[in-house]
């Protein structure tokens, strides 16, 4: 009798090993593959002329883009890879062209931008995030993630200067020049029937504040707001509406 309850239990953990190993495993296999989201990695490089990207993973199509920084904030798209099919990407390739020259303290970004369906790489194509709101980037030079100081798109205020503001409307800028201590932060404020895309002179390539930048419009009620830490007189305008101009003269 004990040993036909034995032969019983050893047969029924001899069941439970089996449809372990026959489910059990497939489901952990399973679960490990759907976390799989959108990654880029990039091995530490100089990118003199190009980036290359050891693994890009996108959930949508998109591009791998290739923007400026100066390790506070986030600068100018540089370049854009060619567009990519959802799935996994190695070594993916993107030349930096004749727009850019290579400087030592450059602090170049990768990140992951989403196609609007499209397939060419337009405003209409966003930055992608991770769970938390992160946006998915790594510096170049180190292959590090980007901390999300670098990324915001709203900057918190140096040094306590307090804030100014400038009123978009559909005569423009109001005022057209304003001049503010070092540290300042500037909220542009949308009240025209129109989108806003402040950034810095010169139209199209907003190179001289690349950091100054909305990167995209923003509807009526909107804001954008930028600190302004380098003194100069830097001029800016509507990316939508380039004749719409002004001035912001930092002391």
């Amino acid at each position: 009798m004990k040993l036909k309850i034995l032969i019983g239990v050893l047969v029924v953990v001899l069941i439970g090993a089996v449809v372990y190993v026959l489910y059990g495993d497939k489901n952990t296999v399973g679960s490990l593959s759907t976390t799989k989201t959108d990654t880029v990695m990039v091995d530490p490089q100089e990118a003199r002329d190009g980036v290359t990207v050891n693994e890009a993973m996108l959930s949508d199509g998109g591009y791998v883009v290739i923007r400026g920084s100066d390790g506070k904030r986030l600068g100018q798209i540089i370049e854009v890879s060619a567009y990519l099919e959802p799935g996994e990407h190695k070594n993916v390739q993107i030349a930096l062209g004749d727009f850019y020259t290579y400087k030592p303290e450059d602090q170049l970004i990768a990140m992951i931008y989403k196609d609007d369906g499209d397939k060419a790489f337009s405003e209409a194509d966003q930055p992608v995030t991770d769970p938390t709101g992160a946006l998915i980037a790594r510096f170049v030079k180190t292959g590090q993630p980007v901390p999300t100081s670098v990324t915001q798109e709203v900057m918190v205020a140096s040094g306590g200067m307090g804030m100014e503001t400038v009123r978009y409307t559909n005569a423009g800028f109001s005022p057209k020049k304003l001049t503010v201590p070092i540290g300042t932060m500037v909220e542009f404020v949308n009240q025209s029937d129109s989108d806003m895309w402040v950034a810095s002179n010169v139209h199209p390539s907003h190179d001289i504040l690349p950091t100054f930048d909305e990167f995209k419009g923003v509807g009526k009620g909107q804001t954008y707001m930028y600190t302004f830490d380098k003194k100069g007189t830097w001029p800016y305008h509507d990316h939508i509406n380039p004749a719409r101009e002004g001035i912001i003269e930092v002391i």
